[in-house]
């Protein structure tokens, strides 16, 4: 009874694994029912994009998504590491570039105080480094930013960090310029009250805020000398050159020919532990040519993949790998196979001690119970017994002698008939017996042969 209750419970286990299997994956796998973009100050590009990942999310997977307003790149990137962000838009080299003006002390105490937790899912566009100064400044060349002043962007942004290795290259110090660390709303406003020289900005050549400058033929940008040189020696940059009237075509064409720069990606960045199948969705949504094409993004929309993993300032989210390359997808998904990796040991471990114990139980049992053989080793010591007292002397012994040969002969034939085959080989206590009723029979069996051979003696004497 107690066996069968236990294969009936094994067997509702094995019934209901697959369906608990099967919840514990849509529990693992399930999408966040909120998650927090780090973005960049309103006027810029990477708040638009943030602003439009928020509406295809919150359509098509139904996810709250709040969207941060930051100084830009280093701040999303400490959101990011503090965990209070889920995705944040980054400018590559921002933080080498920034570290810098930190002291000495400074820089190490960062270095040994962070460790990185963060993830790279995809190179947007090409920002591009311009430098912007009015139309009626007697600012020819790079040459001439000596003395003026000059916007090189908001402290910990990704335009200061940009700012800080051309001027490196222009061989223009700081104290050279009269620098000043505004917003974009801030240089807008003074370079129109002509409080403002110029202004150095990173931004992807679609940015509407570049478009709404220049295209009013009241600025200028001033072409970078040796700009392969700064690509090559400045990681995070590459070679660009903006097209002649691509801002102003009608006069005074902006720019009015074709002028050599460097630029460098924007990167989607995600905590590591933000869930693989959200961090697919979100590639996917940003691989689609109907979002590139929307957002303007002309190089991801021409170029696809090839140009959304370039230039990874970050090891690749696993999520996002798994739409790079599709066929390298594991068949199970990674968050479940690690997330039930304890359970799936908690529940092996929890069978083979129920086993073990089971077997322990079975045992103890048996030995404080009487062993099957037990009544079958007292009736056989009887029969023992019985014939001690007849040494085949008597002329009565042989039909008693032969009574107690049968009983043996008996009770062995019971003693097989209550063990299986199974028991009688794993249990050596019945081989025992057996032998111990072998021998009984072969004494019994030596006193039957004495009494007949006395009785045959008996005859031959009276014959």
């Amino acid at each position: 009874m107690k066996r069968s209750l236990f294969k009936i419970l094994v067997v509702i286990l094995l019934i209901s694994f697959p369906v608990i299997l099967h919840q514990v994956y849509r529990w693992t796998t399930a999408l966040p029912s909120q998650i927090t973009i780090a973005a960049g100050y309103p006027e810029g590009r990477y708040y638009g994009l943030g602003e439009q990942l928020k509406a295809t999310l919150e359509q098509q997977f139904q996810i709250k998504v709040q969207v941060l307003e930051t100084k830009g790149s280093l701040e999303n990137l400490q959101l990011l590491r503090s965990g209070k962000a889920d995705l944040g838009f980054y400018q590559p080299g921002t933080e080498l570039a920034l570290s810098k003006l930190k002291k000495p002390a400074e820089r190490a105490e960062a270095n040994i105080h962070h460790s990185d937790h963060i993830c790279f899912i995809a190179n947007l566009y090409s920002q591009v480094l311009h430098i912007i100064v009015r139309s009626d400044s007697d600012i020819v060349d790079v040459e001439d930013l000596k003395g003026r002043r000059i916007s090189i962007g908001q402290k910990d942004s990704g335009d200061l960090a940009a700012s800080l290795p051309l001027l490196r290259h222009l061989q223009i110090n700081l104290d050279e310029i009269d620098e000043v660390y505004l917003s974009y709303h801030e240089v807008k406003e003074l370079l129109g009250q002509k409080k403002l020289d110029g202004m150095i900005v990173t931004l992807g050549i679609e940015a509407p805020m570049l478009h709404d400058l220049l295209d009013t033929g009241k600025y200028r940008i001033l072409e970078i000398p040796f700009s392969a040189a700064l690509a090559r020696k400045e990681a995070g940059f590459y070679e660009y050159e903006i097209p002649a009237g691509l801002f102003r075509r009608s006069d005074p064409t902006v720019p009015e020919q074709n002028l050599r720069t460097v630029a460098c990606g924007a990167h989607l960045l995600a905590q590591e532990s933000v869930s693989d199948e959200l961090i697919a969705h979100i590639t996917s949504v940003i691989m689609h040519q109907k979002f590139s094409r929307h957002m303007h993004l002309n190089e991801l929309f021409v170029e696809g993949s090839s140009f959304a993993r370039d230039n990874q300032s970050f090891p690749v989210h696993a999520g996002a790998d798994h739409v790079y390359n599709p066929e390298l997808k594991p068949f199970m998904n990674s968050e479940f196979v690690e997330a039930t990796e304890g359970m799936r040991s908690f529940i092996v471990s929890m069978l083979i001690a129920a086993y073990l114990l089971f077997r322990w139980i079975q045992k103890r049992r048996a030995k404080a119970q009487d062993h099957k053989l037990d009544r079958f080793i007292i009736k056989l010591v009887e029969i023992e017994n019985k014939q001690m007292q007849l040494d085949g002397n008597n002329l009565d012994d042989g039909p008693a002698l032969h009574i107690l040969l049968d009983e043996v002969t008996i009770l062995r034939q019971e003693t097989l008939k209550q063990f299986s085959a199974h028991e009688l080989n794993e249990d050596r206590a019945t081989d025992a017996f057996l032998g111990m009723c072998h021998a009984l029979s072969d004494k019994i069996n030596a006193k039957l042969l004495g009494w007949k051979i006395d009785r045959l003696g008996e005859t031959i004497t009276r014959s």
